[in-house]
């Protein structure tokens, strides 16, 4: 059954004026068809790999929201900060951690705590006061009274806390903590 119908239309693709013989006709020729379907799957693939690319973004995001232990990618994720600062903060001791092997693992709610919690800073322990020269070493006179290296009385100092005094050139330690570290009378 053929039609005599003769519709005056506009072509979707290229939008010149065409006369179509069904109501149904869209475009002008077959060529524009063929344009107009490549464009309708060409647009289809870049929404899809959109749509991949926000999942991948935002779906890790979802996942790791869920979770109540993190290792350091997802924490670093999750608020939006580097793993170096991560890092930091667990070498500071400001972020207690668990290790798996290799694997630094970190509780979600302490690291919530840690951004909502008032950052306060270290105040620094007294300082004792001189005890005065004659109470006092110097750390040459330690070092041959004693006998040890000056990297092994520094290392025995700080692993101590004893306190060291500098004044003018040289550096003082009492002579009572000294005394007790290496037991003498």
């Amino acid at each position: 059954m053929s039609s005599n119908l003769k519709i005056p239309k506009i072509c979707e693709f290229c939008k010149n004026e065409f006369i179509a013989r069904t109501t149904r006709t869209r475009y002008c020729s077959h060529k524009c068809n063929s344009r107009a379907y490549k464009d309708v799957e060409r647009q289809a693939k870049v929404l899809k790999t959109a749509a991949e690319t926000e999942l991948i973004l935002t779906g890790d995001l979802t996942r790791v929201k869920a979770m109540e232990f993190l290792n350091v990618d997802q924490a670093a994720l999750l608020f939006g900060i580097s793993r170096r600062t991560i890092y930091r903060l667990i070498n500071r001791g400001c972020l207690n951690i668990a290790k798996f092997g290799n694997r630094t693992v970190l509780k979600r709610a302490d690291m919530e705590s840690f951004f909502i919690a008032p950052i306060t800073t270290e105040i620094d322990p007294p300082v004792q006061e001189f005890p005065g020269i004659e109470s006092c070493y110097t750390i040459t006179e330690v070092q041959q009274r004693f006998n040890v290296s000056s990297a092994a009385l520094y290392n025995l100092i700080q692993q101590f806390g004893i306190a060291k005094y500098a004044i003018g050139r040289f550096t003082y330690v009492s002579k009572k903590d000294i005394n007790l570290l290496f037991n003498a009378a």
